[in-house]
Formats: C-alpha cells, sequence, structure tokens
C-alpha cells in the first residue's frame, strides 16, 4: 500500500490500517516428559538409579514406567500434532485484498503539529477505474477541533466489487492557527486481486445439457466453500451431480457440531469441480419461443476464510450451445422389445406442440423423396395418418404400424407431419435406431456390441461436438462484478457469418470460426475450400467466389485476370489501407486468421497438400498483379503463412527430438517390438510433415518474397524484410545461410528509410543470438562497411538502429577499431539522438571495454573502478584538448552512461595527486579533468551544458527535481573540504580557474553551516576574491562575480555576512586599483593596469551598480585629456561609462519619486558619454587611426544609448525630458561607418576582432545595431542629405546590403525584414527603395568605370536581392500579398521609364523577379502599360538600352503561355533537407587511442587553398555545431598565417 505524498507542510496527516481477522500462532508440538526436568539424559543408564526408580513409578497409577526413549514419537491423544498454543497473532502486514471480500480500515487523522487545528471536515473515498464510492463525509457535521498531539478515528467498510488498483482517497479540509483554511490530501493505493477462477465446460447429449465447472483457489489461505449454487436461466431445470463415493463422507469429530461440512479448496491452485445437468425446464411459460437462448446460467459462490472471514462472487452468464426449439416435437414412446424381419409391428409416438398457437392438423407419412432403393422400415397399411388439431404446448400420442424388410441396427427416418391447414412440412424423425432380429435366429452377440459401440461414439462425438462449440470462459478481471450489462457484441458465431465477416468483426470470434470451419472442411472439403478462397479474394477488395464443383477445374491464372479486371473497372474495396473504424483492426484480424487457421489445421488439412497448395498458388499470383491493394494484402497473408508454417515446424522439430530420445532409449533395452514399430512410424511421419512444411516456405519465398522485397511500395517491401528477420531467427535451420541473408544486405541501401530500418533491426536481433554468429561470418565480411555508413544515414531512427548493429559486431569483434573512424565524428553531431547513441558505443567499447581485451593505461587493477573508467575519458579528451566546447560535446555522449562521471570524489583526489593509482597528472590531463568535473557538475543539477539556439526554459518533473536536490547535497559533501585545496592550486591557471570557480555555484551552501564547515566555506570566498585579481582574462573575471555574488545572495546567515563583506572588500579594492592605474597613466607609464581593472569594472558591473559619480567623471575626465589610449583601453572605458549611464537609468524609472537633481545628473552624465563617442565617431571617420575593434563598440553603444533614451518611451510622462533624438548628421555618420565595417574583409575582421569579446567585436553588431534603430523606431522615417536635402529611408539602405555581406549578416536583415512586414503597412515602398539602392551603386560602379568584375557583382547584387525578396511570397502568400507585388512592380515600370532607355536594365534586373509572381491577369496589365510607354517610342536608336524591356515582355509572355497559374519559381529557392543537418567533409577525423598521426593522403585531402576557400562557407540553416567548426577551422588558418 502506498501513499501519494503531498506538498507543503500540514498539522494533520492520515495513518491507514487494515482491520482484519488474527490468525493462529502455531508453534512446533514440543513433547517432553516431566521426569526430564528432574533427571539428565544419562540417569536411566545407571541400572541401580533406574530399578529403584522404576519401582516408585509403577506403584503411581497411571504414570508409563517405561524410561526410554523409543516411545516418545508416539501420539497418546489427538491433539498432540497440532501445535496450537492458544495465542493469536495480529496481522504483521498490509495482505493481499481480494474480490467478493469486504475491506475493512482503521483511519486515524493525527494532528502533529504545536497547535490545535480547528473545523476539520474529513472525506474518505475509494477511487476505482469505474467509479468513486464515499466511505465517510463529515461535511454536514466537521470535527471541532483536534488538539496538539490528539487525533480523530473512524472505521470505513467497503465491498470490494472490482478488479485492480483502487485508491483510498483520504482528505482533510481544516483551518490552523492562523486560521489559514488548508487542504489536505492524501492517497492510499492497494490492488484487489482475483480469489479464484471458474473454468466452464458445456457438453450436450441429445436434449441434456452438461455443466462442469472447476474452481481454482488463487489465494494463499485455504477456502471453505459455504455455497457453490448454479443459478439456472429461466428456461433450464438444474441438478447437481454428486460423486457416488462422497455420498457418505466418513465420520469425524467435528460431525456433531457441522452437520454439512463445507468443501474445503485448498490455497496455491487447488481445485474442485462440480457437475450440474440441465434439462429443458417442464413449465416453461407460454412466452418460451421455439428458438432456444444459450444462456444457461450463473454461479452464486460464498465462502469464508480460515477464521470465518466471508466472501461472495456472481459470475457472469454462462453460455451454451443454442438450444434450437422445434415447432413440432415427437419422441418415441414405446416400442417392442424384439422386432422380427418382414412382421408388422406397432410403434406408439407422441406429436407435441411447442409453440404458444394452435397447429394442425396433421398428416403423417413417410416421406418419398429419398432414393429408390428399398427402405429397411415402412408402413404397413394406409401411408398416411391424420391426427387432429393440436392446442398451445399441447400433445397427441398416437400408433404407427410399421414392418422391417432387413436385418440389423436399422434407421427409421423421414417420417413427416403435414400442417395441412398451413401448408408446412415438419421433418419428425430424421434419424432413430432400432434393433431388429430375424423371427428363426436372434442378433449376434457382436452384432449387438457392435451397435452399442456405435451408439457410444456417436455420442462421444457429439459431445465432442458441442465441448468445442462451447469456450470455456476463463475470468478475467471483471468476471466477478455482481452488476455488468450484457456486452454489445455476442462472443456466438452466428450460424451462417461469412469468413470474411469474422475478419471484418470482433477477432475473439476468429479462433471459434476457424474451427467451426476446419470441421466444415473435414466434412464437405470442396465446399469449405470455396468458402475460404472467397474470403481471400474479398480480403483482397474483391468479391468473387468459386462454385464448389468447379473448384478442381478452376484454372488460377484465369480467377486472376478476372480479379484483376474487377480492379479495372474499380469494383474493389481497400480493406488494408481503409480508414474506416470498421476496418482499424483489418489487418491485424486477418493475420491473426491465417495464424488460428494453420495451428487448428496441423492435425489435418496442412498436410494434404491440397488446401493450402491451392490457397498459396493463389496468393502468390495476387501478390504479382498490378493493382496494389492485391499486392498488399496477398503480401500480407502469404508473410505470415511461412510464420505461422515455422511455428507449427518449431513444435514437430521439439516432438521429433522427443521422439527421437525415446526412440535411443528404447532401442538400448531390446531391438525390436511393437513400440519401436510405433516409434519409428511417428519419427518418419514427423519429419515428413516438417519436410512439406519448408516446401511450402520455399514455395512463397521464391514465388512471393523475391519479388515483393523490390516492389514499388516501400510499406510492402520493409513487411518482407521485418518477415524475414523474423523468419531468420525463428527458424535458423532453414533461413540462417547467406541464400536469405543477402537480402538484408541489400536492402540496407534502399531509398525507403523504414525499409533500411527494418533490416537493420533484423540483423541486430540476429547477432544478438551467439549461435548465429560463427554462420554470419561471410555475411559480415561483405556489408560490415555498410552497416557502419548507416551509423550516418539521413534518417535519425535508422543511423540509431545502425550504432546499435555495429555495437553488436564489436561485442563479437567482427570488425576492427580502425574501421570506427566515422562513428567517433558523430560524437560531435547535431541531433541529440546521434551523439546519445554514440556515447553509449564509445562508452562500452572504450571505456568500459566491454567488446575486446585491450589493455588500458593501468595495469592490475579493478577493470570497472572509477580510475580506471575516467583515465580512459581523460585519453579520448585529449584529441579535443584545443577546442573546449567539442570536449564538453563528448562529455555529454557519455555522460548519462558513465557512473564514474559522478564520482567527485575521485576526480577531485586525481586533480590533487592524490590517488595513489593514477598518481600525478599533466597539465593536459588536469585541464580536461577540470572541464570533466565541472560539466558532470552541470549535468547532475539539470544545467543544459551543450550550446543550443533553443532557449526556452526547462521544466523538470517532480522526481528530477529531487535527484537534482539530493545531486547538489552529494556535490557539496565530496567538494566541502577539498574546495579550497583546488582553488590555491589552479587560481593562476586561466584555463581551468573559470570552471573551477563556477563550481561553487551548484553547492547546496547550507550544508557548510549543518556539517560545521564555515571556515571552510570563508576560505573560498577569499580564495575566490584572490582569483579575480590574480587573473584578467574575460572568463575568470566573470566567473569570479558571479560566484561571489552567489555567495553573497544565496548563503544564510553568518555566511551571508561573511560574504557580502568580502564583496564589498572586492569593490574598494578595486576602485583603488583602478585610481591607482589612472594615475599611473597620467605619469606616463604603461596602461596594461588600467586596462585590466577596467575590464574587471565592467564584469562587475554587469550583474550591479558599483560605479560612483566621482569615479564615473574620473573616467570621463581620462578620456578626455589622453585621446592617444590603446583601442582597447578606450573601448573599456567608453563601456563602464555606459553601464553607469544604464544603472543610473534603471534606477530612475523604478523609482516613485524622482528629484530634480538627479535628472539633471543622469542627463549630463549621458551628455558626456554622447560627447565622447560623438568625438570618436568623428575620428574612426576621418582619419581611421582606430582599428574595428572601437569602430563596431562605437556602433553598438550609440545605437544601445539612442534606443535607452528615445522618445517614444518617455513621451506624456514626468521623464520626458530624458528622450533624445540623434541628428540627422550624426545618423548619416553612424550608417557611413556601418557601412565601412560590412565592407571590412573577413580576414581584417577576423585578424582586429578581440579574442575574448569575439561575439560583441564581429560585422554583425554593427547589422544589429544598424537594425534596432529602425526596429525600434529610433530614427525618423526620412534622413536629410545635406548634398540634395533628398528623402533618404535607412530601412532600405539596410535592407539593400542583403546579399552583400555573409550569411550572418543576411541573417540578421532578414529577421528586421520579418519585423517591418508586421509593423509597417507600406512595406512594398520600403522594397523598392532597397531595389533602387542597389541599382544605384551598380550605375555609380559604371559611370566611375570602377573595373568589368566590380560592375557585374553590383549588377549580381542587385539581381539576388530582388530574388531573395520577391522569393518571400511564395505559394499562398503570393495571393494574400499580390498588392504589395503589384506596387512594386509598377513603381518599378514607372522608375525605369523616367530616364528611359538607360535605366531599361532595372526592368530585367530588379522587377522581373516581382512580375513573375502575379497571376496571369495581372502580368496581362503589366505588359499592356509597357506596351503603351514604348508606343511613341523608337527603339531602334538604341537597341542595346532597349533590350533589357524586350526580355522583360518575352519573359512575361513565357509565364502566360503556361497552363498553371500559380506555380511557384524553382530558381533561388533552396530546398531544406529533411533529416539530419548536412554533413562537412573536410571536418578533421578523430583519432581516438591512436598515437600516430595522421597518413600523407589525409593530409592532401584536406590540404589545398580551394577547399579552405569552401571551409570558410557557412550554411544559413547549418546547425549550431558547423557554426563552431568553422570558427575553430578559421582560427587555424589564421594560426598558420601568423606562423
Amino acid at each position: 500500500m502506498s501513499t501519494g505524498a503531498t506538498q507543503g507542510p500540514h498539522s494533520l496527516a492520515f495513518r491507514v490500517m487494515r482491520l482484519c481477522k488474527p490468525s493462529f500462532h502455531v508453534d512446533p508440538p514440543l513433547r517432553i516428559d516431566p521426569f526430564d526436568l528432574l533427571a539428565g539424559e544419562d540417569f536411566s543408564d545407571d541400572p541401580t538409579s533406574a530399578s529403584l526408580l522404576r519401582r516408585h513409578l509403577s506403584s503411581a497409577e497411571g504414570v508409563d514406567s517405561d524410561l526410554s526413549y523409543r516411545n516418545r514419537f508416539l501420539i497418546n491423544h489427538p491433539t498432540d500434532p497440532i501445535g496450537l498454543s492458544g495465542l493469536l497473532l495480529l496481522p504483521q502486514s498490509f495482505g493481499a485484498i481480494y474480490l467478493g471480500e469486504t475491506f475493512c480500515s482503521y483511519i486515524s487523522v493525527n494532528n502533529s503539529s504545536t497547535s490545535e487545528v480547528r473545523d476539520v471536515t474529513i472525506k474518505a473515498e475509494i477511487q476505482t477505474e469505474r467509479q468513486r464510492i464515499l466511505l465517510l463525509d463529515t461535511s454536514k457535521s466537521p470535527v471541532e477541533s483536534i488538539r496538539t498531539g490528539g487525533r480523530y478515528d473512524f472505521i470505513v467498510e467497503h465491498d470490494v466489487k472490482e478488479l485492480g488498483a483502487h485508491t483510498l482517497v483520504c482528505s482533510a479540509l481544516y483551518n490552523d492557527a492562523d486560521g489559514e483554511r488548508k487542504y489536505l490530501p492524501q492517497f492510499f493505493k492497494f490492488v484487489v486481486a482475483n480469489p479464484l477462477s471458474v473454468r466452464t465446460k458445456v457438453r450436450v447429449v441429445k436434449e441434456t445439457t452438461f455443466l462442469e465447472a472447476c474452481i481454482e483457489n488463487h489465494t494463499k489461505a485455504n477456502l471453505f466453500m459455504d455455497q457453490v449454487d448454479f443459478e439456472p436461466a429461466k428456461q433450464w431445470t438444474a441438478l447437481r451431480l454428486h460423486d457416488p463415493s462422497s455420498q457418505h463422507p466418513p465420520s469425524s469429530d467435528l460431525g456433531g457440531i457441522i452437520p454439512n461440512p463445507p468443501v474445503i479448496i485448498r490455497s496455491g491452485g487447488g481445485i474442485h469441480n462440480y457437475l450440474y445437468k440441465l434439462v429443458p425446464s417442464a413449465d416453461v411459460s407460454g412466452q418460451t419461443k421455439f428458438q432456444g437462448s444459450s444462456i444457461l446460467g450463473k454461479f452464486q459462490i460464498t465462502w469464508r476464510t480460515n477464521l470465518g472471514e466471508p466472501g461472495r462472487l456472481q459470475t457472469q452468464q454462462i453460455l451454451g450451445a443454442p438450444v434450437s426449439r422445434k415447432e413440432i416435437n415427437m419422441r418415441v414412446v414405446e416400442v417392442p422389445t424384439t422386432i422380427h424381419l418382414n412382421r408388422p409391428f406397432s410403434a406408439s409416438l407422441n406429436l407435441t406442440n411447442q409453440t404458444d398457437r394452435q397447429l394442425g392438423p396433421f398428416e403423417v407419412s413417410l416421406s418419398q423423396d429419398e432414393s429408390q432403393m428399398e427402405k429397411p422400415v415402412a408402413i404397413n397399411g394406409l401411408q398416411k395418418l391424420m391426427l387432429p388439431r393440436l392446442e398451445a404446448f399441447g400433445s397427441s400420442d398416437f400408433q404407427l404400424n410399421l414392418i422391417a424388410s432387413k436385418l440389423g441396427v436399422q434407421k427409421i427416418g423421414g417420417i413427416t407431419a403435414l400442417d395441412t391447414r398451413e401448408k408446412k412440412t415438419y421433418e419428425l424423425v430424421p434419424e432413430m435406431e432400432k434393433r431388429r432380429r430375424d423371427q428363426d435366429q436372434d442378433q449376434d452377440q457382436d452384432d449387438d456390441s457392435g451397435g452399442e459401440n456405435q451408439n457410444q461414439n456417436q455420442n462421444q462425438k457429439q459431445e465432442r461436438s458441442a465441448s468445442e462449440d462451447q469456450k470455456s470462459p476463463e475470468l478475467d478481471d471483471d468476471d466477478f462484478q455482481e452488476t455488468r450489462p450484457q456486452s454489445k457484441r455476442s462472443r456466438t458465431l452466428p450460424p451462417h457469418q461469412n469468413l470474411i465477416e469474422v475478419v471484418k468483426g470482433n477477432v475473439d470470434l476468429i479462433p471459434k470460426a476457424v474451427k467451426i470451419w476446419v470441421e466444415r472442411y473435414e466434412n464437405s472439403p470442396n465446399l469449405a475450400t470455396s468458402q475460404l478462397l472467397s474470403m481471400l479474394f474479398e480480403a483482397c477488395g474483391a468479391k468473387y467466389s468459386i462454385k464448389e464443383d468447379l473448384l478442381d477445374e478452376t484454372d488460377v491464372d484465369d480467377v486472376v485476370v478476372a480479379l484483376v479486371n474487377l480492379a479495372r473497372s474499380g469494383e474493389i474495396e481497400d480493406y488494408h489501407t481503409s480508414r474506416k473504424k470498421e476496418h482499424k483492426n483489418f489487418k491485424e484480424n486477418l493475420v491473426s486468421f491465417w495464424n488460428y487457421l494453420i495451428t487448428e489445421s496441423q492435425n489435418g488439412p496442412l498436410f494434404d497438400k491440397v488446401l493450402f497448395d491451392k490457397c498459396m498458388d493463389f496468393i502468390i499470383a495476387l501478390s504479382c498483379t498490378p493493382p496494389r491493394v492485391y499486392r498488399q494484402t496477398a503480401t500480407l497473408m502469404g508473410l505470415q503463412l511461412v510464420t505461422s508454417f515455422i511455428s507449427v515446424a518449431n513444435t514437430l522439430g521439439s516432438q521429433r527430438e522427443t521422439t527421437q530420445r525415446q526412440l535411443n532409449a528404447e532401442t538400448k533395452k531390446r531391438p525390436d517390438g511393437p513400440l519401436l514399430d510405433s516409434l519409428n512410424k511417428r519419427l518418419s511421419l514427423t519429419h515428413q510433415h516438417i519436410t512439406t512444411l519448408e516446401d511450402m516456405m520455399r514455395k512463397i519465398f521464391t514465388g512471393l518474397f523475391v519479388h515483393r522485397y523490390r516492389d514499388v511500395d516501400p510499406d510492402i517491401r520493409m513487411s518482407c524484410i521485418q518477415s524475414l528477420g523474423i523468419w531468420i531467427s525463428s527458424y535458423p535451420s532453414l533461413f540462417l545461410q547467406d541464400l536469405y541473408l543477402k537480402y538484408l544486405g541489400w536492402t540496407l541501401n534502399d531509398k525507403a528509410a523504414g525499409v533500411r530500418k527494418a533490416s537493420l533491426l533484423a540483423l541486430r536481433k540476429l547477432y544478438e543470438m551467439d549461435e548465429n554468429v560463427p554462420t554470419l561470418g561471410l555475411f559480415t565480411e561483405r556489408f560490415s562497411n555498410r552497416m557502419i555508413e548507416m551509423a550516418d544515414d539521413v534518417d535519425l531512427s535508422a543511423a540509431v538502429c545502425a550504432i546499435g548493429l555495429v555495437k553488436q559486431l564489436l561485442r563479437h569483434q567482427l570488425i576492427p577499431d580502425d574501421d570506427l573512424g566515422p562513428l567517433y565524428d558523430l560524437l560531435i553531431d547535431q541531433p541529440q539522438e546521434i551523439r546519445r547513441a554514440i556515447g553509449e558505443l564509445v562508452y562500452d567499447h572504450l571505456i568500459a571495454q566491454k567488446f575486446n581485451s585491450s589493455p588500458s593505461g593501468l595495469t592490475g587493477h579493478d577493470d570497472s573502478s572509477s580510475e580506471i573508467h575516467i583515465f580512459r575519458m581523460l585519453q579520448i579528451l585529449r584529441e579535443f584538448s584545443t577546442d573546449p566546447i567539442l570536449s564538453v560535446y563528448v562529455i555529454d555522449d557519455v555522460w548519462e552512461y558513465m557512473k564514474a562521471m559522478k564520482d567527485w570524489k575521485c576526480i577531485i583526489s586525481m586533480l590533487l595527486d592524490q590517488n595513489p593509482r593514477t598518481g600525478s597528472t599533466t597539465d593536459e590531463d588536469s585541464t580536461n579533468l577540470v572541464r570533466l568535473l565541472f560539466a558532470s557538475i552541470r549535468k547532475a543539477v539539470g544545467e543544459k551544458i551543450i550550446p543550443s539556439t533553443d532557449n526556452r526554459k526547462q521544466y523538470h518533473s517532480k522526481a528530477q527535481r529531487e535527484m537534482f536536490e539530493n545531486n547538489r547535497k552529494d556535490i557539496t559533501v565530496a567538494m566541502m573540504k577539498n574546495y579550497p585545496q583546488l582553488l590555491r592550486k589552479f587560481m593562476a591557471d586561466k584555463a581551468k580557474v573559470s570552471s573551477l570557480v563556477e563550481i561553487v555555484m551548484f553547492m547546496k551552501l547550507e550544508l557548510y553551516s549543518l556539517k560545521r564547515q564555515e571556515q571552510t566555506f570563508k576560505a573560498a570566498v577569499r580564495l575566490i576574491k584572490d582569483a579575480f585579481f590574480m587573473n584578467g582574462e574575460k572568463e575568470a573575471l566573470r566567473s569570479c562575480v558571479k560566484a561571489i555574488t552567489f555567495c553573497a545572495s544565496e548563503s544564510k546567515g553568518e555566511l551571508q555576512d561573511f560574504s557580502r563583506g568580502k564583496l564589498k572588500d572586492l569593490e574598494d579594492t578595486l576602485f583603488d586599483k583602478l585610481t591607482s592605474a589612472i594615475k599611473e597613466v597620467k605619469d606616463g607609464n604603461d596602461e596594461y593596469s588600467l586596462l585590466v581593472n577596467l575590464k574587471r569594472l565592467y564584469e562587475l558591473q554587469l550583474l550591479k551598480p558599483v560605479l560612483g559619480e566621482s569615479m564615473y567623471d574620473e573616467l570621463a575626465m581620462t578620456l578626455h585629456d589622453f585621446r592617444n589610449l590603446d583601442e582597447e583601453v578606450i573601448c573599456f572605458l567608453l563601456l563602464n561609462m555606459h553601464m553607469y549611464v544604464v544603472w543610473s537609468l534603471h534606477s530612475v524609472v523604478n523609482c516613485e519619486t524622482v528629484s530634480e537633481a538627479s535628472l539633471s545628473s543622469l542627463i549630463s552624465k549621458r551628455d558626456i558619454l554622447f560627447a565622447e563617442l560623438t568625438y570618436f565617431l568623428n575620428g574612426v571617420e576621418e582619419s581611421r587611426k582606430y582599428g574595428n575593434q572601437l569602430a563596431l563598440r562605437i556602433c553598438a553603444l550609440l545605437a544601445e544609448e539612442w534606443c535607452l533614451f528615445r522618445k517614444s518611451t518617455f513621451e506624456s510622462s514626468k521623464l520626458e525630458m530624458l528622450g533624445y533624438c540623434p541628428e540627422s548628421v550624426i545618423l548619416k555618420k553612424f550608417w557611413k561607418l556601418c557601412e565601412e565595417i560590412f565592407n571590412t574583409s573577413d580576414e581584417t575582421d577576423e585578424e582586429d576582432e578581440n579574442k575574448e569579446y569575439v561575439a560583441e567585436t564581429n560585422r554583425d553588431v554593427a547589422a544589429i545595431a544598424a537594425c534596432k534603430l529602425v526596429n525600434c523606431g529610433v530614427v525618423p522615417k526620412v534622413i536629410t542629405k545635406c548634398i540634395d536635402h533628398a528623402a533618404d529611408y535607412l530601412g532600405p539602405e539596410i535592407i539593400s546590403h542583403l546579399v552583400m555581406h555573409g550569411p550572418s549578416v543576411t541573417e540578421v536583415i532578414k529577421n528586421l525584414i520579418t519585423c517591418l512586414r508586421k509593423t509597417e503597412d507600406d512595406i512594398s515602398s520600403i522594397y523598392m527603395e532597397s531595389l533602387k539602392r542597389g541599382y544605384q551603386r551598380y550605375e555609380s560602379e559604371l559611370s566611375c568605370d570602377g573595373g568589368e568584375s566590380r560592375v557585374e557583382k553590383c549588377l549580381q547584387v542587385c539581381r539576388e536581392l530582388a530574388g531573395r525578396l520577391s522569393g518571400m511570397y511564395v505559394g499562398a502568400a503570393r495571393n494574400k500579398h499580390r498588392l504589395e507585388i503589384l506596387s512594386v512592380v509598377k513603381e518599378g515600370v514607372e522608375f525605369a521609364f523616367r530616364d528611359a532607355p538607360k535605366q531599361m536594365l532595372f526592368l530585367e534586373v530588379a522587377i522581373l523577379p516581382f512580375a513573375t509572381r502575379l497571376s496571369v491577369p495581372d502580368i496581362i496589365d503589366i505588359k499592356r502599360e509597357v506596351q503603351g510607354r514604348m508606343v511613341h517610342v523608337n527603339t531602334d536608336e538604341d537597341p542595346s538600352g532597349w533590350r533589357p524591356c524586350f526580355t522583360f515582355l518575352e519573359t512575361l509572355e513565357e509565364k502566360c503561355l503556361k497552363t498553371e497559374d500559380v506555380q511557384d519559381d524553382k530558381e533561388g529557392v533552396a530546398v531544406k533537407r529533411k533529416g539530419r543537418p548536412k554533413k562537412r567533409a573536410e571536418t578533421e577525423r578523430k583519432r581516438l587511442f591512436d598515437e600516430e598521426s595522421g597518413s600523407d593522403d589525409d593530409e592532401s585531402i584536406s590540404g589545398g587553398s580551394d577547399k579552405e576557400d569552401k571551409g570558410d562557407f557557412v550554411d544559413e540553416d547549418a546547425p549550431l555545431i558547423e557554426t563552431i567548426r568553422s570558427a575553430a577551422r578559421r582560427r587555424a588558418v589564421r594560426g598558420e598565417r601568423s606562423k
């Protein structure tokens, strides 16, 4: 019994105890003699003492004088062996609860708090899968109060009427000491089991039905059956039959107490059988119909357990074979005991009307429609006998004079009664057997016994038929429910239901239908075969049947041609792929039908070489027809036939082995004999049957599989491969050979992912069985390379299956380690499923080394220890030492499987060189160990360690959160004492200190106080502060700031005060160092100290405001007075000033009351920052004496400040004076600087970028800054140029650079376009202006003679810009945004003809991509407009100038001639690859555990300038890991160039 935990503290708690009767306390009987207490064991050994004592004992009355032990084992009294001490034993556990019992529970509500609770409303309910039952509800009279330590007790009872899971829901609604109304639910779960099962068998012998019930005890205690009563239906009368030997049970001592002792059914599977005789009720009501019901009745069962606890169950209605009641029934009343040949005799008969209406009068006669053969019995005298009318349920006796004409046992048949009024004939006596004897010779004794045997055989056959028709009902989970409605679907098979209806209907009816059909086949093979073939054809969708008399003459090809013609005419129905509800389970039912049919036929028609040969012929023929539905269904049936044949063959194979063992054993006993002959005959027959089955398997394989495994339908191909995998694994003696295995290897190259996956799964199952591996040697050698290649399959699920298959190959050492290089590259693949699968492979093969015996670097130790596993992991990480991101990928892949990563103490001891098994570690291994420790800790607390573009918040379950919290505790305990030592050792190592410092953020800091480790915590905080001033790199500084801030905010009490004090000391020390550094710069000393302390200040300001007004002025003065400072120093001076302004604005905005002084101060500081930024903006633009780093910082800071102080934010508010709008001149210079940054080459950009702040100093920053100004509405719509005062839009200027500066800038501008499309109504004007800017750049280059290549490049850029912008109108978007496209085209035509023909090229380059997106009517209108403008123009004067216009019109004409009005242009539209991201072939392959370098061939493949150029390109849709790889390659190239 389990209880659900509640959330939050509660004053009350429920305690539940089950109330059940105690059991007897049984002690093993220990029989002693009282004399043993007075004398020892060896007392009787002394003759003297024994003789004296014997005389004393003999004088005592009733005392046995025999002192020996030979009679101690004898039982002198009936109570001696019982072992009952008279004590009762209370239940020690909750125990099992069974259906039909009464569940009784004692529930106590305890108040464990220190205050009283009041107004307690208590509810108790039982919840099952079907209902909720209220047991107790005190809402009308709540408990007034429960004092501290008090309780409220109550008892609930429930009669258990359902099986399965039950939940006792106890809830309390109460007021606590604070008056708060609280709700406490608690859930107690228990499972109700079935105490017993009832299996029934029904046999019908003539008009008598026998019902046998077997009751089996499933409990652990004996059941005393008080009552097992069968309640028959109203049309039946039941009589229980007893064993004659048990009519008089033996007398016992309890006979006087219990007159009828109960039946005991023993625990743990004991059974008891009951037999009932059912006969039709004699006093049936007038409403009884002649068609009887199949309901027999139900059982009422009551019992008691050892101490009298009752239980009661009622079964469902038990069904028998439907009893067919005739309207007219005739029975024989009396016939002579002896009948002589050719002598008349009289038979007394009775005719009964079994309906509720009058029938008759009747004319009784012998039917004349029999054959011309002489009848054995005929009517003597008048051939017809008239009988009067019969009332409802009335009867009439009559005499019939007959004469026998043949000797022996004969049948009287053909007696009919004709209702002369209704003209209806009734067959009264279809079969009746009587004995006759010749007048001169009595029938021989052999004839008598033969007749008896024949009668007995007939009865047995009838009993067997009835028994097979009635399925023995097993009790399921709902059998013993008190009240249960009848099922909507009848469980009996209608007498005339077709096989196809059974297949389309309830699967439960299939076994019964198959049995009936097999019996039908035994009686009439042609009729049954015809029905089966009709079902086969209709399962394929065609209604076609073959007459039974033409079955042998029918040609398979003729039938198949007729079926194909039906398909061509559309007269078929597709059940296979139908989505109708009634056909949902059709395929499963069809498979089950053939499986049941073969199983049921294994003792009959399966081996007659007629039935299934004909079925296979039709199935194979249909599987090769053009209609897909025929091929699908026929393939499904054919494959299932082989699967079922294998099941039967395996059964026969087991029987053959058993028979062979018996034969061998019997041969050793005697050389010959009848038993040996029988065994030999059985062995030969079994072998013959197996051979027949294998021949049928080969027939289907060659006729069906060989053609369908390469069918055009991938589902058919997949079914074939799945079935072949099952055949090989379940029947390897035939299929486990290269003749069949090759098909699995060939389909590894199938174009359908499902087929490839099916082949991989089948192969993996084969390799999992060790006994198959020797046979798979040649196959493995042929296809192992393809199996390894499929680990990089485009389909994720297939790739994961391939990796699992490679694991099996490694387990059997079938492939060398040298072939695994491509798989190890997948450790840094993008899809998580692939990386995890490869991680499991790497762990099993390289770390745990489950598949080989390769020695590790550490010998003589336990191979499964944490040290060994971590040492092997370090060997892998050495391949990625230069790239920490790739190292984290590898750690993330293996973390789930490698428990050693969670052995924090082991990793720490290795870092501190305290582990004697590993010794000292190298600096490279120490770096990798720190990465491993930090990444593993983050994983243990639920953090993501892989860079991801998905920034959505993670949600964890309650169990996961509890696990993460426990991991935090374990990490804290493991790190607590050694953490300061780690910090002290690696404080000055910039590669390790940042990860080590951040570990404190994943600890549970309150444990330091609980474990009395306050001094250790303080030492760690001091070391974090020291590390902050000992390092000057971004990562180390940022980690130290986050760590010490975390300690100051998350620790408690004294530790929090200490942390806050240290944080304040850090700020003061930093200001002192910064002041000293500024003084050194003023004195003309080095600027390095100032740069490092400015970095520290910047990292600190990212988390909290620390800079004072005086220090701000000091920084501004330094920046103003010393213009020749280093570029990086200037950047950080501006950044710190910007952070001060940001924090000041944040303080003003969030303050309820703002003073004028604070506003004036903020504006003053802002203006100082703007003045400095403007100065450097002018300096960068004019002299270019600064590099890209300062230019990018200026762009980013200006855009950020303008967005913060934009006027729209503060309009109509008290802070309106904070609003700021930049001047047009400054904006113009800003955009000019952005353009210059865009035009910077990639090499210059990479050389100038700051290694630490690379994300803040690349070209994307300028693009983001410019787009932010447009998107946030900072800049006005119009920027006035000083030259011509024409309107110039910043948005179009940015968009015109869409395709000019690489994928990263393109992606930023695409996001701007997306935002503008949502907010701007006139997006077409922006597009048009962008196209003009692009075309004007082309004209500018053309006019200044910038060179042919530059002119062509500008023209190509304009063409690509138009293609990209028009490409946003695809599919339905073209109709939705038709007016936008039309506006662009019309404005473009207007612009082109404004200076014709000089600007005609604009039509072809910029407008044509938009025009082709229009519908045909719009295109015709555009053509007319263009042609109208050309009417009065002489185009022959400048043919080359007008040529673009004619090209424009010709292209539109071709578009109009196309039949499809809406068709997407495929040029310029990139089709995204489905499945896994595209691989980069130039990625360098890692050689794990390989000391040698790569070959010359590998180096030559990866070398070359062409390869380098391609490697620098990154696809727009490439995943994040590809970007990381590309950046790594660029850094490597720069390193080579610098060398």
